[in-house]
């Protein structure tokens, strides 16, 4: 009987130490999680912003172009 019982602490104490490691592990990927969010919005915001960036250089380049052909019509 006390084999068994000797048997059953050690599966015991290698669950505990797996579920400890299994813990560690899902923090780690929470971490790497958030961060991966985090540098995802920041991605869609500099995206935004480069996308209006364009847009105005876009309407500055047609002003001039604009201008240009005025000019050569008068």
């Amino acid at each position: 009987v006390q084999n068994q019982v000797d048997e059953v602490i050690d599966v015991m104490q290698e669950n505990i130490t797996k579920v400890i490691e299994r813990g560690e592990r899902l923090d780690d990927l929470q971490d790497k999680s958030e961060s991966l969010s985090d540098n995802a919005t920041a991605f869609s915001n500099r995206a935004k912003q480069l996308r209006r960036q364009m847009w105005w250089r876009g309407c500055k380049v047609s002003e001039r172009a604009g201008v240009v052909f005025f000019m050569r019509v008068l």
